[in-house]
């Protein structure tokens, strides 16, 4: 095995996907419509960051719909599976590499990859990147993966985001979650997903 891998692994650092994973998530993508739907249905935005993109399945359905898109994707193979039209907008980098301001920004079943030490980082990328929408999810205890290594409840993701002003829209996230109840592969998105606004926006 190569030491790069033994080190990430020693060090339980999250390993980049190959191109042969990303076409495996393929088989997700109906599922990914779907929440793309219901965001797009349930939100007002005219600007999305997916944070952790993989092969652009949201970012694609918002760019169809007419929103300014940008993603980043930790694995450069990403780019054997990238359509041409998400080539120019998909940064390769960590979460850090996010900049700007964004009506909506994506973080979806990321967290669980990185070491526990980052999950602070992550939420403040996340919160001072967002201007009305952070749409989260992460994997809970007990949930099975490849490279889960951070697995929190729910509640303590909330904590984190709560130190940096955003806060669980309960009733927008109960009707996220009942628009994706035709999820089929990605089944673990609907109990995931979590809508935080503004504290100051939230009534």
């Amino acid at each position: 095995m190569p030491f790069a891998r033994v080190a990430r692994r020693w060090l339980r650092l999250p390993e980049p996907f190959r191109a042969r994973h990303f076409r495996r998530r393929e088989a997700w993508r109906p599922d990914y419509q779907i929440v793309a739907a219901a965001l797009l249905e349930r939100l007002e935005f005219t600007s999305a960051l997916d944070v952790g993109c993989a092969n652009g399945f949201l970012l694609e359905a918002f760019l169809a719909a007419g929103k300014r898109v940008a993603g980043i994707e930790v694995s450069p193979q990403v780019r054997e599976v990238l359509p041409p039209a998400l080539q120019e907008v998909v940064v390769i980098g960590d979460f850090t590499r996010a900049s700007g301001a964004w009506d909506l920004v994506c973080c979806v079943e990321v967290a669980e990859h990185l070491p526990p030490r980052r999950s602070e980082p992550l939420v403040a990328t996340l919160a001072a990147a967002g201007e009305r929408w952070i749409y989260f999810t992460a994997a809970a205890p007990g949930q099975r993966g490849r490279g889960h290594i951070n697995c929190r409840p729910h509640a303590e993701w909330q904590a984190m985001f709560r130190g940096h002003g955003w806060v669980l829209d309960e009733a927008a996230t109960a009707r996220l979650r009942e628009s994706l109840q035709g999820l089929r592969q990605a089944t673990w998105l609907r109990a995931n997903s979590l809508l935080l606004r503004p504290a100051d926006q939230v009534g």
